[in-house]
């Protein structure tokens, strides 16, 4: 009977790596002149295929201009013919191409309306402004302009006050100059006169930093708020100093009025001028910062009146003997 042998194993039993430990691979990375070239080739295929799709797509993009350019910038259709301005006050066609610089007989489609409404809303005298396309021809310019309430006049300043050129002040305080049309609608306005300031005091497109100026400015708007006859409306405002300031009135005459309590005085002046108008009097000065016994001063002296004839002269005793007499 043969010998059993057992059979010896080659196989070499797996390694177990306990938790913690490392198990070590080997990567090899085999390299051949043919390996590479197909590598190259491979690499050239896709440079190839990338650069024929920027190709592709630059031919798009130029065609499309070109076909844009031929309907709409190079088509005479589009031409620019009418500028529409809708605005609450006095801008016009003129001052909007002034301002803006453009080419009236542009291509609607090449004016940048970006840079017209910003060019338009840098004026001290515009709020808000908006430009539109309206096809074919037509630019709609939407403005909100500043209203004017009074003229500021400053010697120290150079500021004329009622003049074209001038400058001009809206119920919120904002100064900006008066240009262009902006005269028709101003030349009216009452003067607030100042005799100094500071020369920040007037920024225009800001609200002014002058506090007696900013009273005189609340005086005016009294005055335009109340029933007040026009030929008693102030022509102008003169700051007196810091406390009290003198309205000019359209008939000539004067009332100085205090810093504060505007409605107070306002009401007195009514009621003084209301009075003096059905006794046919004129007023010439008052003083209304006093609440009681107002100051007036009438125009004229008054006029004494020469009798016909001289009284004759009553003897005391006699005058009493005719009291009695009328007594019984």
């Amino acid at each position: 009977m043969a010998k059993f042998t057992p059979r010896r194993k080659t196989t070499r039993a797996p390694r177990h790596v306990r938790k913690g430990g490392d198990l070590q691979k080997l990567h090899i990375n085999v390299s051949s002149p043919r390996i590479v070239m197909f590598q190259v080739m491979s690499g050239m295929g896709k440079g190839v295929k990338y650069a024929m799709l920027l190709v592709l797509l630059g031919l798009i993009g130029f065609g499309g201009y070109k076909g844009v350019k031929h309907l709409f910038l190079g088509n005479e259709k589009y031409t620019l013919k009418h500028i529409e301005p809708h605005t609450n006050g006095k801008i016009g066609v003129d001052r909007i191409v002034e301002v803006t610089g453009i080419d009236r007989d542009a291509n609607i489609f090449a004016i940048d309306t970006s840079d017209m409404r910003d060019a338009l809303r840098d004026l001290p005298e515009v709020i808000d402004c908006n430009v539109e396309r309206h096809l074919p021809d037509t630019l709609r310019i939407k403005i909100i302009e500043r209203v004017p309430a009074v003229w500021i006049e400053c010697a120290a300043l150079g500021y004329p006050g009622r003049r074209n050129g001038g400058v001009l002040a809206d119920q919120g305080g904002i100064t900006f100059p008066c240009e262009g049309t902006l005269w028709d609608a101003a030349r009216d306005l009452p003067v607030i006169v100042v005799q100094q300031a500071k020369s920040d005091a007037f920024q225009h497109g800001s609200k002014m930093k002058h506090p007696e100026v900013i009273r005189a400015l609340h005086l005016v708007k009294t005055f335009s708020s109340g029933k007040v006859r026009a030929q008693w409306l102030p022509e102008r405002v003169v700051l007196i100093n810091d406390y009290s300031m003198e309205a000019v009135c359209n008939d000539g005459s004067r009332a100085v009025f205090g810093m504060y309590d505007h409605e107070r005085q306002l009401s007195d002046f009514i009621t003084i001028r209301e009075r003096t108008y059905k006794t046919e009097r004129e007023v010439q000065h008052m003083n209304l910062i006093p609440s009681k016994n107002i100051p007036v001063i009438f125009a004229g002296t008054p006029v004494l009146v020469k009798p016909l004839r001289r009284p004759n002269p009553v003897n005391p005793h006699e005058r009493e003997i005719q009291s009695i007499l009328d007594r019984n």
